[in-house]
């Protein structure tokens, strides 16, 4: 096993979980990156559909759970959930459907697609294969590099780049794919969001704010510095745009953490005010505490 360098980051919640900042070459046995708990609805089918796809949900579970996501070995998964609400749509010489999809990393990730459309026999393995656009996989990846993406960029500045890649790379993939092309302009427009110019303060703000959260109760001054400072980024992003949906959802699923490491500093809860009107009653409960 070869050593390399690594951030211990303490997450929310005080879970502790070495995050490598290098790729770890390593036989030793290791969690894989993404652990997906996953609900397929199939009330809206048919009854004979629903019996063909009763083996849908472990087999999705089985395809994201077995494949390593990434080149790094990790102590502790990420666990994602992941709800597929499917509608039949078959042809008269294909089984095909239509699926509202959602995944949330269960803290501060959600995301949710009512366009995916993909054909699906009883009995069809999925395999995966990144040089082949498939309906049906292709997506599970497309949303699963976006997840992996974002929890890396908590890990460093940026470091989510190479899998939002190969999410944008899948949209590519899906522009040769005229028969289920449908919902996928519209991914590409996600994926090219997240990666834009205007994200970056918000992508480097989760890094500063992770690297706080790893200093959090053994340096709580260094802590407290780099939290600070993501709150100053944050700040700055809802200042320059309110009401900015991932900014203000990050700033609810955090806020309680934030608050802690500065012990329910006032000035810390009068920033959440002024950015976050919205829930300024929520907010004025902690001052003073």
């Amino acid at each position: 096993m070869n050593a390399v360098p690594f951030r211990k980051m303490k997450l929310p919640g005080c879970i502790t979980i070495p995050v490598l900042l290098a790729v770890v070459l390593t036989q030793a046995a290791s969690a894989q990156f993404i652990e997906a708990d996953v609900t397929v609805m199939l009330d809206r089918l048919p009854l004979e559909k629903q019996q063909e796809l009763r083996y849908f949900s472990d087999k999705v579970t089985d395809y994201i759970n077995t494949h390593a996501w990434t080149d790094e070995q990790f102590d502790e998964p990420v666990h994602v959930s992941i709800q597929i609400f499917l509608q039949d749509k078959s042809s008269n010489y294909e089984s095909r459907y239509s699926g509202r999809f959602l995944i949330t990393n269960n803290l501060d990730l959600q995301q949710f697609d009512k366009y995916w459309r993909f054909p699906y026999e009883e009995g069809n393995p999925l395999l995966h294969d990144e040089h082949v656009f498939n309906p049906l996989t292709s997506f599970i990846n497309y949303y699963i590099y976006i997840v992996v993406g974002s929890e890396y960029d908590k890990m460093g500045k940026y470091l989510g780049t190479p899998f939002f890649e190969k999410a944008k790379q899948i949209c590519e993939q899906a522009k040769f794919n005229s028969l289920y092309s449908y919902g996928w302009e519209e991914r590409e427009l996600r994926i090219n969001e997240i990666l834009s110019e205007a994200n970056l303060s918000f992508r480097a703000m989760k890094d500063r704010l992770y690297l706080g959260y790893s200093y959090a109760g053994d340096v709580d001054s260094v802590a407290r510095r780099y939290v600070g400072e993501a709150v100053d980024m944050l700040a700055e992003i809802l200042t320059e745009h309110p009401g900015d949906e991932k900014a203000l959802e990050f700033l609810q699923a955090h806020y309680i953490d934030i608050m802690d490491i500065f012990s329910y500093d006032n000035n810390i809860l009068n920033t959440f005010i002024r950015i976050d009107p919205d829930h300024a009653d929520t907010y004025r409960k902690y001052l003073n505490k």
